[in-house]
């Protein structure tokens, strides 16, 4: 199981492949609770999937080879047992990946000459996702977050407390810290005023090198987007993080108080209540900015335009519809889009085409309802140019 990010969706994405390829999605728990539920869809998705793939006039043993390692999952007791709310799987003559998702998934198997995509679009789309870091002197934690669901990350190299940063410190000085001021009921000193040539000072230093050992985990672990973070903490240790901190997406207003013992579901939602105006805004602006561009050449609604626009970093926003799938054959070099009138099992999904490419060469894109779509149509793009 690899890491999902964004260089693991282009690798699939363009993964050349030889033979056909396999896409699975299957809804999880994550308290293990429904895992014979899980098991069975499984064994469902195989045996759809072994029917599909007959369709490419593949010997038996050849289509046994392929589904092979996502066989080896079924009756894998310990395996469902550990499990987020979705999973992904992917599978070629040559290739087999996994991923447990913290995203809800519609049971499905697409079998084409690409790996389908599109589900795993929440994930990296501006609709819905942030993060929440929590943060005491005696505990680090982040969780990747959506409006249902909350994902521990683990933050590789980050000290697991501030006295992981001041253990090689003169001893004294280290007593100094801990005892100096009294502790309040909720293990944290009185508020602090800081000033130059005092103990104070010297603590607001140690917490400044604490909060940056923290930050350059945070960085290596998320990078630095534009997905919205959420402090939860103390009020004088988010003034210092935010003082000191690189990421560029930092809320204004933290989750205050002391983060230890409050659960991880809890902490994403009181987060959402803080960026859920965020995410509408924005896509409101996105929405505001199509209507004001509309009949200026720079939008457009055509499925054809659009999947041959995507690659070329052509569309800043895209407008997509949920629950849809057009399947066909895009021909880059005559620029034209040959749709399919069935399901035919050499098309790959445009739609999820058009996304995926989109949001690889920087463009935002919106998943919305169908009935909710600008423009009445399946897609809806604001051109860079």
């Amino acid at each position: 199981m690899d890491k999902l990010d964004k260089e693991t969706l282009e690798q699939l994405m363009s993964y050349p492949g030889k033979g056909p390829c396999v896409s699975m999605f299957i809804p999880t728990d994550k308290a293990g609770s429904e895992a014979q539920q899980a098991n069975i869809r499984l064994k469902n998705l195989l045996r759809d999937g072994k029917k599909k793939l007959q369709e490419y006039d593949l010997r038996t043993k050849e289509i046994e080879d392929i589904l092979k390692p996502a066989q080896a999952f079924v009756g894998d007791s310990m395996f469902w047992q550990h499990q987020e709310n979705g999973l992904a799987i992917f599978l070629t003559p040559d290739l087999f990946n996994y991923f447990r998702l913290p995203i809800e998934v519609r049971e499905q198997v697409v079998v084409s000459h690409r790996f389908h995509i599109k589900p795993l679009l929440p994930l990296f789309t501006m609709e819905g996702r942030f993060y929440v870091l929590a943060l005491s002197k005696k505990q680090v934690r982040l969780l990747q977050c959506t409006p249902h669901t909350a994902v521990p990350i683990t933050l590789d190299n980050a000290p697991e407390s501030i006295d992981d940063v001041l253990k090689y410190d003169d001893p004294e000085k280290q007593l100094q810290f801990h005892t100096r001021a009294p502790e309040g009921s909720d293990g944290y000193r009185a508020a602090i005023s800081y000033g130059h040539g005092d103990e104070n000072y010297v603590e607001k230093e140690n917490l400044r090198r604490y909060v940056k050992e923290v930050d350059k985990a945070l960085i290596k672990a998320i990078g630095n987007s534009n997905v919205p973070l959420v402090f939860a903490g103390v009020d004088y240790l988010f003034s210092i993080f935010r003082e000191n901190t690189r990421y560029n997406y930092l809320a204004k207003k933290p989750l205050e108080g002391n983060p230890e013992s409050i659960r991880d579901e809890m902490l994403q939602e009181k987060a959402w209540e803080h960026v859920e105006p965020i995410f509408q805004n924005t896509k409101e602006k996105a929405l505001a900015r199509y209507h004001e561009l509309c009949g200026t050449g720079k939008t457009s609604t055509n499925l054809e335009e659009v999947a041959i626009s995507a690659p070329d970093g052509r569309i800043e926003l895209l407008f997509v519809a949920t629950g849809v799938s057009l399947h066909g054959t895009i021909d880059h070099e005559n620029k034209s889009l040959h749709l399919e009138n069935d399901k035919n099992p050499a098309g790959e999904d445009i739609l999820d085409y058009a996304a995926v490419r989109t949001y690889l060469n920087g463009g935002s894109v919106y998943p919305v309802p169908a009935s909710d779509m600008p423009g009445e149509n399946y897609v809806a793009a604001v051109f860079r140019f």
